[in-house]
């Protein structure tokens, strides 16, 4: 009798430490995405299990993104560059100031952020993103469309093969 296992997860996302942020900004050729979450969230872990952990997805991101995850409610200090990042109240509760700030005070989780190669905020997606939906925002940014074409526009002539398997060396 043998068993068959389906295999998830074997390119996996390569999460760059955020002290590394300064070295990769001066080098860097790549823009940023930074993940936001939390222990408790269940939407996150959900994301965690299905979008983020697809093989096809990790290695877009690894090859065209430093990524990185940050836990939202971490007390813990970040030092990006001459910024130092503690924790901050909004509302009832302390979330990480570098949360507060590229979310824009919007605490929902999962969240992400792009950024260009400078480490500027370029935009904000807030809530679970399906793999079809996260691959269209990935193609976007990772293939500079946002510079000349609207997201509706973009979005509405999607395709995969030239969008987004182009950018993804094999």
């Amino acid at each position: 009798m043998s068993f068959v296992f389906p295999v998830f997860g074997q390119n996996n996302i390569k999460w760059t430490n955020l002290d590394l942020v300064s070295e990769k900004v001066q080098n860097s050729n790549r823009k940023f995405i930074v993940y936001f979450y939390y222990d408790g969230c269940k939407w996150c872990k959900f994301m965690e299990e299905t979008t983020l952990n697809n093989d096809h997805l990790a290695r877009f991101i690894n090859q065209n993104f430093y990524a990185f995850r940050v836990n939202a409610l971490s007390e813990e200090k970040l030092v990006i560059g001459d910024r130092s990042y503690t924790s901050v109240r909004i509302g009832k509760y302390d979330f990480n100031e570098l949360a507060a700030d590229l979310l824009s005070g919007n605490m929902s989780f999962p969240s992400f952020v792009f950024l260009d190669e400078k480490f500027n905020k370029i935009q904000a997606y807030e809530g679970y993103l399906d793999m079809h939906n996260f691959e269209m925002i990935l193609s976007y940014y990772g293939g500079n469309h946002h510079k000349n074409t609207l997201w509706k526009r973009f979005s509405n002539n999607y395709c995969r093969d030239s969008h987004f398997n182009s950018l993804v060396k094999r």
